[in-house]
């Protein structure tokens, strides 16, 4: 895939000095996300901001990218052939924050998620930098914490690349230990996030993730 990386748009009077080697953490410190990451009265994305961020994506990353998947990302995406929707709900909870449900009851080893072809990845670290400061604020905080580094080429030795969901996939959370996880991917190319056991309708879907 061949990406066309265009020049940021803000001025450098509104970046941070050196930003062009932000690591995650400093992005994170940058936009003094931890107050955003621990509010769990945070609303889940409309359809308006999810199209914003692939808007952005298209300007500062890819211009060739299509998102012309049926199903609108405030649903997930287009889990089959026919256009069903993946078997899960983004909801608010009171007390977890936002997150994603199972809107049927799942069986073991059933694909709960997999990587889509609306998801997004980024050709470099700069590309993925100059996208998180093309966006306000509370955006940008929630690109930092959705976003995971995965092997795309099929190899355990392959490099890997920083990835997006830009769905209401981005919203699955992690268990606090093996106890809650649910979820599961079997190796680190994989394309699909697997039921480790039957998952009851209405229950919270829960992996785990590890930030390199």
């Amino acid at each position: 895939v061949e990406f066309k990386l265009q020049t940021t748009k803000k001025s450098s009077s509104s970046l941070p000095e050196r930003w062009e080697s932000y690591s995650f953490d400093q992005i994170y410190d940058h936009y003094e996300c931890k107050a955003q990451a621990e509010d769990k009265s945070k609303p889940i994305p409309s359809l308006a901001q999810w199209l914003f961020l692939r808007k952005q994506y298209k300007e500062f990353v890819d211009d060739t990218m299509t998102f012309d998947d049926p199903i609108p990302p405030t649903m997930g995406y287009s889990y089959d052939e026919s256009h069903n929707t993946p078997p899960f709900y983004a909801k608010l909870d009171p007390e977890r924050g936002r997150g994603l449900y199972a809107s049927r009851n799942i069986q073991r080893l059933e694909v709960v998620h997999y990587w889509s072809g609306h998801d997004v990845t980024f050709p470099d670290a700069n590309a993925f930098r100059q996208f998180v400061f093309s966006l306000p604020k509370r955006m940008a905080c929630d690109v930092v914490d959705w976003a995971w580094s995965r092997k795309i080429s099929g190899s355990e030795n392959g490099p890997e690349v920083i990835c997006l969901s830009m769905n209401i996939a981005s919203l699955m959370n992690s268990g606090d230990g093996p106890g809650e996880v649910n979820v599961s991917i079997n190796s680190s190319t994989s394309d699909s996030f697997f039921a480790t056991r039957d998952i009851m309708k209405d229950e919270e879907i829960l992996t785990h993730f590890v930030r390199k």
